[in-house]
């Protein structure tokens, strides 16, 4: 087997240079299409969809798009959980500290979905009318607020992970 190098057990594995360029693209692009459709569901979908359509067809809009965004999150935020998690052996706890910011964020995304959400369509889906017919010091307007407010500080955290797992991507280059 001459010409073939034999790696240490336990050495790094070595990637070329190119490669190493084309996973640091990859990685870049996957945060724009994650982050970026997440604070434009947030920051621009949500707020134009409250602002000019009935509340409960407003809602409907953002859960569907905040349902869309959790395959977005497993894809983007699933390959580069395998990034990070292939640099620990040669980046040590910058990529262990990388790969746990990237599994916090899909884990936060998982839990206001399949958590949060469900227990919000519930009560919307149990009432005969709009959810702002209620008054305030309703029940299930109370625990709908309260759950709203839990959701969206939730995807405050996915967001605050994803671009701290960004910048450190940013950073270690």
């Amino acid at each position: 087997m001459a010409g073939i190098p034999i790696r240490r057990r336990g050495a790094p594995i070595e990637i070329s240079p190119s490669r190493r360029i084309a996973v640091s693209i990859l990685e870049t692009l996957l945060y724009i299409v994650w982050l970026g459709s997440l604070a434009g569901v947030a920051f621009i979908a949500a707020p134009a969809a409250f602002a000019h359509a009935p509340a409960q067809s407003a809602g409907a809009i953002v859960g569907a798009s905040l349902r869309a965004l959790t395959g977005v999150a497993w894809f983007c935020g699933g390959i580069t959980l395998i990034i990070w998690l292939g640099r620990i052996s040669r980046e040590g706890r910058l990529a262990l500290v990388g790969a746990l910011l990237v599994a916090g964020a899909v884990a936060a995304t998982d839990y206001a979905q399949w958590s949060i959400a469900p227990r919000m369509d519930a009560i919307v889906g149990e009432l005969q009318g709009p959810l702002a017919s209620l008054p305030k010091d309703d029940p299930r307007r109370v625990t709908f607020d309260t759950l709203h407010r839990r959701s969206s500080a939730v995807y405050g955290i996915v967001l605050v992970f994803g671009f701290a797992a960004a910048a450190l991507s940013a950073a270690r280059r």
